[in-house]
This record gives structure tokens, sequence and C-alpha cells, in this order.
């Protein structure tokens, strides 16, 4: 089997048009981290925010035109979209003549900052560790980082979102099951002057969870 290159992806994308613009994705700069291991290739498509929603053919088309490739496994395509800068405010026209420090030829002063509305009321602050792999120090790295802040200060919380769950719970030496004023809302458990909520404290290590949703 022929290995193939990097060259060769970018060849086959280039038959890949743009619907709105007609011209190929490559030569448009749509195309961003490019990676090739192996066998295995993995792509990002970069396109507007607004065009995001009816795209999903177009990654299709890329995907299947680099997976035809003599020497290709796998291709990952995914779309990406940057949040677009919000839309000037249209002026209105008129001939009166400015006034103020700007008419003046000084600056006129910076708008005040928009206050913006905390993602989870009452926290300041929020790191999330993540990974596409299981075993790489997910755990390990969150609970080095919540026992650091809290040694130096901070008022620290962990929302362990693994749904196997054991691992936060042992490596702060938590045990126990959370408890609920109200019936509706579980109390975090606590431990190192951490605060702490976990899969783990609800069912015991050694059972597997079984999840349903719509």
């Amino acid at each position: 089997m022929d290995a193939v290159t990097k060259d060769d992806i970018v060849a086959a994308l280039r038959q890949i048009t743009d619907p709105d613009h007609g011209e190929d994705i490559v030569s448009r700069g749509m195309v961003a981290g490019l990676q090739l291991r192996d066998g295995h290739v993995a792509f990002a498509i970069e396109v507007e925010r607004a065009r995001g929603p009816k795209l999903e053919p177009l990654r299709l088309a890329a995907e299947k035109a680099v997976e035809a490739l003599p020497g290709v496994l796998s291709v990952t395509a995914v779309l990406t979209a940057e949040k677009g800068a919000a839309p000037a405010a249209p002026h209105a026209h008129t001939h009166a003549h400015p006034r103020g420090p700007a008419a003046q030829g000084r600056p006129a002063p910076a708008p005040a900052p928009v206050a913006q509305k905390p993602a989870v009321p009452g926290v300041k602050h929020i790191i999330a560790i993540a990974s596409g792999k299981g075993g790489v120090g997910k755990s390990t790295t969150a609970a080095n980082l919540a026992l650091a802040l809290a040694a130096n200060g901070h008022a620290v919380g962990v929302l362990d979102a693994d749904i196997y769950g054991p691992s936060m719970p042992r490596m702060l030496g938590i045990s126990g099951r959370p408890r609920s004023g109200d019936g509706k809302v579980l109390e975090p458990m606590s431990g190192h002057g951490i605060k702490v909520m976990s899969m783990g404290f609800l069912v015991p290590d050694d059972t597997p969870m079984i999840w349903r949703g719509p």
C-alpha cells in the first residue's frame, strides 16, 4: 500500500469547492490543522459562524475525497466556526458639526466595558480539564490543581464529569454519599478544603453505570 502524503491530501481537498464562493477550500484558506499519522488523517474546515449549519455536505465531501486516497486508513474532518465580531451600528447621516473632544482633535473616551454574566453564578473562574483518551492523567491533573489552589487560599470545587467516577474520590481520599437538604440538590462532599461532586459517591467502585437518554 502506497504511503499517502500531506501534499496528496491537499491536492484532494483542492477538488472541494465552497458552494457560496465558487473557489476551492484550500485556496480560500479554509483547511486548518492538517494532521497525518500512519495513514490516519485529521483536519478542520474553518467557516463563518453563520454558514456553519449548512456546510455539513461540504465537510462530508472533503472527508470522502481524502478517504478515497490510497494509503488512507481513516479520516476525521470537523467544521469549526469562530464567533464573528458584532456588526458596527449604522451611522446616522447628518450635516451637524461634531462637538466635544473629537472635534478638538482629542480622541473620544473609550466606551465602558459591558459586564459579562458569569457562566456559573458564584463561580469566578472555571478550569476545564479534558482529553479524548482515557488513562492520560485528567483526574491526577485536576486533583493536583485543586489542591494547589486550595493551599494558596482559594475556594475550590471539583465537578468530576467522569461517568464511571472512582478516580477523584480515591485521589482526594473522600468516601460516603452526598446528602440533600431539600431532596432536589445534592450537597458536595468535602476533603482537604475542597468541595467535590463525583459519580463515584453515588455507586460502588466496581459497579458499571448504565445511562439512558433521549
